[in-house]
């Protein structure tokens, strides 16, 4: 039987033209696009030759459908064997072939080759512009049983015509990318020319025209109003009232809702989010989070904070609460500062993590919110200075202030709680003393005993990382239950643990979450499978999960832990299995690197967007490792470690591979100076990797060649590495890392519990 010709490069114009088909009835094309004026000559032979099939007997048609391979034989009618009539079937069958040969075929094609064909031809008519679309290459090759470049998105085993029998009669799932975005195009033309519209909305006294099943399906609050209240039919014009939303803005929501498109700025994101918030529109509620993300500054963020409270946004209050504390000398100077009710300022004042330095900045802060309007607010002053931390305020500073400010001397002689007497010394003073502020600190979680290596719940924190002359390891509340290739992630000020393996290695489902402000752990929702040595990352508030091994077998399964919700909700599996791989978040996407699989280990990595749902292979790192550990930070990924088998050398002898530093301006992988990390030996294994501020700090057994260290401080600015002073507590091994913000005041009493001040009393 003959194969048959190649057809390359067949280059054609755009046409309309739509493949449909007819199921156990028939098939083919049910219309005919003219050809576009650009068509080869060879496509508009191969076209004609097409359209003359179709324009035989049906009978004819429906004996090809069955001849689906390409070296097909007619069976012999029972009693003739290879008689007349058989041979004259395939005569029959011979002559209709014929008549769609290419002008340049070499041999005779099968039935099954006639189908391919008209396939081809149906990809053809859709012209290259469609083709390039769905993923062709200019090139189409036919082959027996085979077509490369097809334009089809195939959902099932193979497109129909293309096998043999049911699959034939099943037909092919087909998808058009395209398809939503004219839809949705052609609907908002109908809105705004108020064709086919059926209902009005009645906004202030005005009518807007619109499609109730569009808004149905885009707003539950309008789909329970037509639900509760169903239009009548008595021809009239179905009214939807809505209250609280101007027509400006619902008219801006309405192109939202036909194009997911929106115009934001800062003077119409408060209004968008109520309207969304009443509607439940809660997809756009969540491009108005990211767009308030943007707008946090010093002049905004007391308001933001307000706002976002009120609405629910979490994840906006929790990063406007941040820049506050982090930024209140810069806040405390802002006419919104200076317009706080009294109630607001003490809520604000009262804040343990302020990073003031002084309580000073807080008496002055107050000081100036007095003088703005001193008439109406002296009434207030007693309550308001009942939130000072007074015991940080100096007495002489106090003094001068009292004989350089009148207004100062009133308040203090209002306010008894405001010391002038000497500050008390030793043991009382440090009863008594109440920083503010906070340290970002290390903490290490779980992990096994070096010695037993049975799986511990001992939690600890370094602090303060600024001072390695005084930097020490603090006890902090243990888990409920040992745990160790478990997952730790902070977010949103709490730090979270799932998962990992218990003392008698059984594999764990269950996760708890760590307050720093109570120093105490709750339970929370175990995920929806049980799993260690996985990858956990945190985007806006939601903790993903995933990877990992059940016991059993390595996972490829994801799923999403909302933190306020406290909910699971399964996300679409990684592409593919990676044990011990390395997962970071870098610009709301998650990154699955390294890891390997029967024994092979992989340089792979790819990436999920979270707004597409949609895994994607990126550049690959230069060195196929796992074991690694990886952190993102602002446009940055980084690698740390990880080990893989020398090449130079046989007989399975592992090597702590080179960190890596990937750019997502520039789309590829460096290596780091590894040169004062550790020596590349299999004796180095990396725990975890902690981004602080301008630096990461790489935590774990790290063979220096002389000694071993425990944390190793990065700098990005100047990429050069640099020790810390504490090592790695003697007793443990394989802990999981994160860092955390935990207030000096917590800290402070952590460590006068443990007896790690030294009081030392001078004589006069």
């Amino acid at each position: 039987m003959g194969t048959l010709p190649m057809v390359t490069q067949l280059v054609s114009g755009r046409a309309e033209t739509r493949i449909q088909t007819h199921g156990a009835r028939g098939h083919g094309l049910n219309h005919r696009a003219p050809a576009c004026p650009h068509t080869s000559p060879l496509l508009q032979r191969l076209l004609s030759a097409a359209d003359l099939a179709r324009q035989r007997p049906f009978r004819d048609r429906q004996l090809s459908r069955r001849n689906e391979a390409s070296d097909w034989q007619p069976p012999a009618t029972p009693g003739e064997g290879a008689g007349t009539k058989a041979r004259e079937r395939r005569a029959e069958m011979t002559q209709h072939r014929g008549s769609l040969k290419a002008p340049d075929s070499r041999a005779a094609h099968g039935a099954g080759a006639f189908r391919r064909l008209q396939i081809l031809l149906a990809a053809l008519r859709a012209g290259p512009g469609r083709r390039a679309r769905a993923g062709c290459a200019d090139e189409v090759r036919l082959g027996r049983g085979r077509l490369e470049g097809s334009v089809w998105a195939v959902s099932g085993a193979r497109p129909a015509g293309l096998g043999v029998g049911a699959a034939m009669a099943e037909g092919s799932a087909v998808s058009d990318p395209q398809h939503a975005t004219r839809l949705l195009r052609a609907l908002s033309s109908f809105r705004e020319e108020s064709r086919f519209c059926d209902a009005h909305l009645v906004l202030d006294g005005e009518e807007i025209p619109v499609q109730k099943n569009i808004l149905a399906a885009a707003s539950p609050y309008i789909r329970t109003k037509l639900n509760y209240n169903p239009p009548k039919d008595d021809g009239s014009t179905y009214k939807i009232e809505l209250e609280g939303i101007s027509v400006m803005v619902m008219r801006e929501i309405l192109d939202y809702i036909f194009s997911g498109q929106i115009r934001l700025n800062e003077d119409t994101i408060q209004d968008v989010v109520q309207a969304a918030d009443l509607l439940l529109l809660t997809d756009l509620k969540t491009l108005c989070c990211e767009f308030l993300e943007g707008c946090i500054a010093a002049e905004n963020c007391i308001g933001i904070r307000d706002f976002a409270l009120h609405y629910c946004l979490h994840h906006v209050h929790y990063l406007a609460t941040e820049y506050l504390e982090t930024h209140f000398r810069d806040v405390s100077s802002t006419e919104e500062f200076l317009e706080l009710s009294p109630q607001k300022l003490k809520e604000v004042i009262s804040l343990e993590k302020l990073n003031v330095g002084n309580e000073r900045y807080v008496f002055e802060a107050v000081i100036r919110w007095i003088a703005h309007d001193t008439e109406i607010r002296k009434v207030h002053m007693k309550d308001v200075m009942s939130a000072l931390w007074v015991s940080g305020l100096d007495s002489s500073y106090l003094r001068e202030q009292m004989l350089n400010e009148p207004l100062v001397r009133e308040i203090v002689k209002e306010c008894s709680n405001i010391p002038l007497s000497q500050p008390q010394q030793g043991e009382a003073m440090l009863a008594s003393f109440k920083p503010r502020g906070y340290s970002e600190c290390i903490v290490t979680v779980g992990g096994e005993e070096r010695v037993s290596r049975k799986p511990t719940a001992a939690m600890r924190c370094m602090c303060p990382l600024y001072d390695p002359n005084r930097q020490l390891w603090i006890e902090l509340a243990p888990l409920s239950m040992p745990r160790i290739n478990h997952g730790v992630l902070s977010a949103e000020g709490f730090l979270f643990v799932f998962g990992g393996q218990d003392e008698n290695k059984q594999t764990l489902s269950s996760g708890e979450k760590y307050d720093p402000d109570a120093n105490t752990w709750t339970a929370l929702p175990p995920m929806n499978e049980a799993r260690h040595n996985f990858g956990i990352v945190e985007i806006d508030g939601m903790l993903y999960v995933l990877g990992g091994e059940d016991g059993e077998k390595e996972l490829i399964s994801m799923e999403c832990y909302d933190i306020y919700s406290k909910t699971w909700t399964k996300q679409p599996d990684l592409t593919m299995v990676r044990k011990i791989g390395c997962y970071a978040a870098m610009k709301k996407k998650i990154y699955a690197m390294g890891g390997g699989s029967y024994g092979k280990l992989f340089e792979s990595v790819e990436c999920y967007d979270t707004r597409t749902q949609q895994w994607t292979a990126i550049c690959p790192l230069k060195e196929r490792r796992f074991g690694a550990v990886a952190c993102g930070v602002a446009m940055e990924l980084y690698v740390f470690g990880g080990v893989r088998s020398r090449e130079d050398i046989q007989g399975g002898e592992m090597v702590t591979c080179k960190s890596e530093f990937y750019h997502d301006e520039f789309k590829r992988w460096i290596y780091l100076n590894d040169q004062n990390l550790c020596i590349p030996a299999s004796s180095s294994f990396v725990y975890g990797a902690v981004p602080i501020g301008a630096s990461i700090y790489v935590i774990g057994d790290l063979d220096t060649g002389t000694n071993y260290d425990y944390v190793r401080e990065f700098k990005r600015s100047t990429g050069t590495w640099h020790h810390t002073k504490p090592l790695l507590p003697s007793d443990l091994r394989r802990t999981g890392c994160a860092a955390l913000r935990i207030a000096n005041c917590k800290l402070f009493r952590l460590q006068l519990q443990q007896g790690l001040f030294r009081i030392r009393v001078h004589s006069p």
